[in-house]
């Protein structure tokens, strides 16, 4: 059973009803005044307790996605320790290339009812992205609007938006599910209020149960390589996408905020435009991601958002920074990235009043972050 599985939850929600059921039915049986009595009333109220705070955990954690497996859960504990992938064989000649395997999920294309048909729905494919450089092996689901299939737009070459979710995302799916990205792309689409774009949907996690902040680990996974290079060359490899940076933008929440961020002022060749929504600009070092940059101030610098921008050239790239002024705990660290901006980088605001570090507030986030990588993303 999974940890974020609704059987659990029931499970847990059945079990505290006993327990509370039990407790009122067995209390008149304790009562008195010996040490036995007042032993038992204690291990009523303390099953109960427990009872109680298990099933308001486990339903938050289904909500939020802190951890979405037990891997995750013993690993933050630190009873599992993490395999760093191994790289893949080398390839040679014309195969020497990240590759991507395609399924198409025609039960998760949205407005599909009745028989399903992509020129006019769009559709999701699941992708299982191989990268020859770093030999990390991880998912996506693709989201192709209905213009690909449309003979009017054969030759069209579509933006892409890489979306990256939050440390764990533990749901794969959660750009979808939470998201709503299929749903309101192609509600915004219809409208008119949004040009046609791929959405290629990721999680951060590449090694389950270590929050590698998209880096390049001395001695680890090099995450960082593999979303700048590895993906877009598969995805390029599968699709009909943009051959230049400024048909290529990211975006994501929380971690995947600061992901987007970083690849964009890393690989300013590759993408052009980021949107980051409550994400740090700041290198973190705390006991989900370990030590990432092997000791090495240097480095730890390197991968610092704000440190790059007060010290190093500045590239031409557009950022929007979508935060909460009240609420939000990512909103110092984009209060500093945004006073350190300057020419040829221009950063954009959307800023709430109030809002939480939860998929709430991430929702309110997305629809105008898509509306933004829209007008500054070019197809061919």
């Amino acid at each position: 059973m999974g940890l974020t599985s609704s059987g659990l939850l029931a499970v847990l929600s059945l079990v505290t009803a006993a327990c509370l059921g039990g407790t009122v039915w067995l209390w008149p049986r304790a009562a008195g005044t010996g040490v036995r009595a007042t032993a038992g009333r204690l291990l009523l109220l303390a099953g109960c307790q427990i009872a109680v705070l298990l099933t308001l955990l486990t339903a938050v954690n289904t909500y939020y996605l802190f951890y979405g497996s037990w891997r995750d859960l013993l690993s933050a504990a630190g009873g599992e320790s993490t395999r760093t992938p191994r790289p893949l064989p080398a390839a040679s000649g014309a195969v020497a290339a990240s590759q991507a395997v395609r399924k198409v999920r025609a039960d998760l294309d949205p407005g599909a009812k009745g028989r399903h048909v992509a020129a006019r729905d769009g559709q999701v494919e699941h992708l299982d992205v191989r990268g020859i450089r770093t030999g990390i092996s991880a998912e996506a689901y693709v989201y192709l609007p209905p213009q690909y299939y449309q003979p009017a737009y054969a030759a069209r070459r579509f933006p892409v938006v890489l979306l990256i979710a939050g440390y764990p995302a533990a749901d794969r799916m959660v750009w979808i599910a939470k998201g709503h990205i299929p749903e309101d792309v192609g509600t915004a689409q219809a409208a008119g209020r949004i040009q046609p774009m791929i959405y290629v949907m990721m999680r951060p996690t590449v090694v389950e149960g270590w929050d590698t902040e998209c880096a390049d680990v001395p001695g680890g996974p090099q995450v960082e390589t593999f979303f700048a290079q590895d993906v877009p060359e598969a995805v390029s490899g599968a699709y009909r996408t943009a051959r230049t940076r400024t048909g290529w933008g990211l975006a994501g929440y929380s971690t995947g905020g600061f992901c987007a961020a970083k690849l964009l002022l890393l690989h300013s060749d590759r993408f052009s435009a980021a949107a980051s929504m409550a994400g740090h600009f700041d290198a973190l070092l705390d006991r989900t991601t370990r030590e990432l940059y092997g000791g090495s101030k240097e480095i730890r610098r390197s991968n610092d958002l704000v440190w790059r921008l007060r010290n190093l050239p500045q590239p031409p790239v557009s950022v929007l920074v979508a935060s909460a002024d009240v609420g939000e705990k990512t909103f110092p660290s984009a209060q500093k990235f945004m006073a350190a901006a300057r020419p040829p980088l221009v950063v954009d605001k959307l800023l709430l009043p109030t809002g939480g570090h939860n998929f709430k507030t991430f929702r309110k986030y997305i629809p105008p972050s898509i509306a933004w990588l829209s007008a500054h993303l070019r197809g061919e």
